[in-house]
């Protein structure tokens, strides 16, 4: 016999009525009659006993002042690698007008040829040598000294290398010393003064050689002071078989003395001096080489350096095609601080060729880049100097 199975439903799940069905709990209402959902609004859960649904401690009550809605704050734009403005590289300037007229710089360069012919280097070796021997030490406790090393060793200031001056025949020292007449040393110096000699092939006689370099203070016996910050090297001799004079020197740094035997030298002046000097003499023609760059600063007046660029000259009957005007530039600094270039044109080393029209002894003048004109100067100085031709 098969089971019968009963199935009983509620009464309350199969009626239409709203009165036949139970009420909803909080948070759920009814819909169709029938069915209790999710109520849509948002339900509140406060930790403060009393407040009201959708209210919190942050809420702001009539008697709190609200601050004022702040805005957000702008976006940037994008940024992108800047451009550069070549208008911000670029400034304007005053137009500076030049100091010194064309007259002054033709005077100027007359004036510069003699500056240089001034430096001459004779009179600096023969004040040091003189500081450092018998001015630093009494002469009659020297006299049977000849040698500058002897002389220090007597006296045991300054410090003497004796090895040094054996292996390359020059004198050399460095110290900072007082000697017992007065005098004082300080620094270094390598040095060495030939004086006048014949050479061991009886081929020039020298009227002077001399070399020196250091940095060096040397106080004499009399208190006058030398000062020598660079170096300096120098030689002029005569052919013993033509009489013919050649004269080279080369001076660089700052150089100077209070010893008023030297008042009237360039030794008196305290000046920044590169100076290079090759020149002849042929005894027999007279015929000239002079062969000079220089640059000098510290003058006192309107021109306060000079410079020589590959300045040359020489005589035609050793080949100039011209020898009224030599090449390179010569150059003068202004009070207001700027250059005036003269520019000129006579052949550029031995041999070269020059144009005819430019061998006028007349070259042209640039300030700032700018074409001032043309100076004609007398170079007559370059070819009849008292030194180096004696």
């Amino acid at each position: 016999m098969k089971p019968v199975w009963t199935i009983v439903l509620g009464l309350g799940l199969v009626s239409c009525g709203d009165d036949e069905t139970a009420a909803c709990t909080e948070g759920f209402e009814k819909k169709n009659g029938r069915w209790c959902v999710y109520t849509e609004a948002p339900l509140v859960v406060t930790d403060n006993a009393g407040e009201s649904p959708g209210e919190t401690s942050d809420t702001p009550s009539e008697d709190t002042p609200t601050e004022p809605a702040q805005p957000d704050p702008p976006t940037d734009p994008p940024t992108e690698d800047p451009v550069d403005d070549p208008t911000d590289y670029v400034h304007d300037s005053e137009t500076v007008e030049p100091a010194l007229s064309l007259t002054e710089i033709e005077a100027g360069i007359a004036e510069a040829i003699r500056t240089v012919q001034s430096i001459d280097p004779a009179p600096l070796h023969a004040v040091y040598l003189g500081a450092q021997t018998n001015g630093a030490a009494t002469p009659t406790d020297l006299s049977s000294l000849e040698d500058t090393g002897e002389i220090y060793a007597a006296r045991g200031c300054p410090n003497y290398d004796w090895d040094y001056y054996w292996e390359n025949k020059r004198d050399y020292w460095r110290d900072a010393c007082t000697v017992s007449e007065g005098g004082s040393f300080s620094g270094y110096a390598y040095s060495y003064d030939q004086g006048s000699y014949t050479d061991w092939s009886d081929t020039y006689n020298y009227a002077g050689s001399a070399y020196y370099s250091g940095s060096a203070k040397v106080v004499d016996g009399f208190g006058h002071t030398f000062i020598g910050a660079g170096s300096s090297s120098y030689y002029e001799r005569e052919r013993t078989s033509t009489l013919d004079w050649t004269y080279s020197h080369s001076v660089n740094g700052n150089f100077r003395t209070d010893n008023p035997l030297y008042a009237d030298t360039w030794l008196a002046k305290d000046l920044n001096i590169s100076l290079y000097l090759y020149a002849t003499k042929a005894a027999e023609t007279g015929a000239v080489y002079v062969a000079l760059s220089a640059s000098l600063s510290g003058l006192e007046g309107a021109v306060n350096a000079v410079r020589f660029e590959d300045t040359l000259l020489y005589s035609e009957s050793l080949g100039s095609m011209c020898e009224l005007e030599p090449s390179g530039k010569i150059s003068l600094r202004g009070p207001e601080g700027n250059w005036y270039e003269a520019e000129f044109h006579g052949p550029k080393y031995s041999g070269a060729g020059s144009f005819p029209p430019d061998c006028d002894s007349c070259g042209p003048v640039y300030f700032r880049g700018q074409l001032l004109g043309e100076v004609c100067p007398d170079f007559s100085g370059l070819r009849e100097w008292d030194r180096p031709w004696r």
